[in-house]
């Protein structure tokens, strides 16, 4: 039996409210290292499908092939002083065009910034793939929790001040919203630095 490609669409499954993509709930614990799909010929990381066995030859479980993973980071040399500087890296697949590794420009740059700035670039790279026809603790914790609590009270937090980088994150909703009102679901999954090797690498080469 070899691996199955179908859409996600098969499957009924309405959208996550809260944005975060939570593999603990979709997959069984034996499954989990098998969640990022790479083929050969394609330039993508795939979602593989959480209403599958794992396949008796090879182990894998079927692709959605309407599903991708866009892993992104940001690196900070320096952070906290003046002297601070601070790279993205986005990365889709292996030799993929919509991989970037980036040098941020500009004083002020945080290891926050760079993983917001990572997020945002990420999200563009979602929308050029999205209109082509082919489908960090803070950026994943921002995005699913803060700013549902942020537009409920005015962008301040819970002690009444205005929230650290409110601009990036603001573009960043925009972005969700944008790839949403195309009919594309965007979740957030903060991973551990060694499960996202491909695009530290690429933040750091900048």
């Amino acid at each position: 039996m070899g691996i199955t490609t179908h859409s996600s669409n098969e499957h009924e499954r309405s959208w996550a409210s809260n944005r975060k993509f939570e593999p603990e709930l979709r997959y069984s614990e034996d499954c989990l290292d098998l969640i990022e799909v790479r083929r050969t010929d394609d330039p993508w990381t795939f979602v593989a499908c959480d209403n599958a066995d794992p396949c008796e030859s090879c182990g894998s479980l079927g692709t959605h092939i309407d599903c991708v993973i866009i892993a992104v980071d940001g690196a900070c040399r320096n952070n906290g002083d003046i002297c601070a500087s601070a790279a993205v890296g986005v990365f889709v697949g292996d030799e993929s065009t919509f991989n970037i590794s980036m040098a941020l420009e500009g004083t002020k740059v945080t290891s926050q910034i760079a993983e917001l700035r990572a997020g945002i670039c990420g999200l563009k790279q979602a929308l050029k793939i999205q209109r082509s026809g082919i489908k960090g603790a803070a950026l994943a914790q921002g995005m699913t929790e803060w700013m549902f609590r942020w537009e409920k009270n005015g962008y301040k937090t819970s002690s009444g001040k205005p929230a650290a980088n409110l601009s990036l994150f603001k573009q960043l909703n925009e972005l969700v919203k944008e790839l949403n009102n195309l009919g594309v679901e965007v979740l957030f999954w903060h991973v551990p630095r060694d499960r996202n090797e491909d695009a530290d690498r690429l933040a750091r080469a900048a």
